[in-house]
């Protein structure tokens, strides 16, 4: 399952991209807050910004869909020497750890548990994340929190 993805970049502004991302979600979440911090300074990174935005508009969505009793989310930026980081983060009840590893991928062992069929589209959803990330040259990855919720990020290079 290794859908291609056409990117085309351009110099994208970083402070733009995350008011679009934010001006979207609070559409859709109207009740959700959502605590973002990105650096002071002017930052310009070469992306295809509509992609890029559906990669952070799903997984802000899939906190809200899946991070049961969470009270934080955050959307972070930072950056790395030569690239920018993204972080998105919750503090709800974190990713099965059996699921870590697959969550990218697409492939969620089928199981015949209720209320599985969300989470097979929240698998969907990542994999093609991951493809976006990955066709820009850049990575991503999961994980759990020490005091709880899941961390999800990815990196873009600051230059081609």
């Amino acid at each position: 399952g290794s859908e291609a993805v056409a990117v085309r970049k351009s110099d994208t502004v970083l402070e733009e991209l995350v008011d679009s991302v934010l001006l979207k979600f609070h559409k859709h979440y109207p009740n959700q807050p959502l605590e973002v911090s990105i650096p002071e300074e002017f930052i310009s990174i070469p992306m295809d910004a509509m992609l890029i935005e559906q990669v952070l508009m799903n997984l802000l969505e899939n906190a809200v869909i899946h991070a049961a009793g969470m009270t934080v989310l955050e959307l972070e930026v930072r950056l790395e020497e030569d690239r920018a980081r993204f972080l998105v983060r919750d503090n709800g009840c974190g990713i099965a750890p059996d699921r870590l590893d697959d969550l990218f991928t697409g492939y969620l062992g089928s199981t015949d548990r209720q209320g599985d069929a969300s989470r097979r589209n929240m698998g969907i959803g990542l994999s093609v994340c991951a493809t976006i990330v990955k066709a820009h040259g850049g990575r991503i990855s999961a994980k759990n929190r020490p005091a709880g919720g899941a961390e999800f990020t990815f990196t873009l290079d600051l230059e081609e």
